[in-house]
């Protein structure tokens, strides 16, 4: 029997003493968290008062430099700038009717008149282009071909201006707005 008596005394020894064990793993783990979280709150009111010293130096180092940039853009002069030319105005309606000269001289005659004014969006589409042109390298202004001769830039005034039923005929051409001009039509 002596042998269950001393096996009983060590296990409750063993007991005791993890239990001991048990409480002072279980201090010091109170301990370590305790301070882990002082150390934390140390490191972060370091953190945010480091952050707040940076920004306060970043921002007198901007005034700084925003001063300095004020300082040498007021020594560089300022070029003027070129006025626009003037572009001419297109004819208005107020404005005085060619003589019948200028509109024999140009071709502008009653029968081509009365031809341009039989025009209809059906003229275009029973007759259309039976080539499309190809892209030129002829500078244009508002989509208008800027490689007319003197006389025949005339001519297409002219046309427009004595004319009115040019000026709001438009056809469809592939997916897009085409307007029509007399010279593109072989009124020259």
């Amino acid at each position: 029997m002596d042998l269950w008596e001393r096996a009983r005394s060590f296990a409750g020894e063993a007991a005791k003493r993890s239990q001991e064990l048990s409480l002072e793993a279980a201090k010091r783990s109170s301990v370590l968290v305790s301070e882990t979280a002082k150390k934390s709150k140390e490191i972060f009111s370091e953190t945010a008062i480091k952050s707040r010293e940076m920004a306060a130096e970043a921002t007198k180092q901007a005034d700084l430099l925003a001063g300095q940039i004020m300082h040498l853009a007021s020594d560089i002069p300022v070029p003027s700038i070129p006025p626009i030319p003037a572009i001419s105005p297109l004819p208005s309606a107020a404005e005085s009717e060619p003589d019948a000269a200028e509109l024999e001289r140009y071709g502008i005659t009653d029968d081509l008149r009365e031809f341009v004014n039989g025009m209809t969006i059906s003229t275009f589409r029973d007759f259309p282009l039976q080539d499309e042109p190809e892209m030129s390298d002829v500078p244009t202004v508002s989509n208008v071909r800027q490689d007319l001769n003197e006389w025949q830039a005339r001519h297409a005034t002219l046309v427009l201006s004595a004319v009115k039923v040019l000026f709001r005929l438009t056809i469809s051409v592939s997916g897009g707005l085409m307007h029509v001009c007399p010279w593109e039509i072989g009124f020259m």
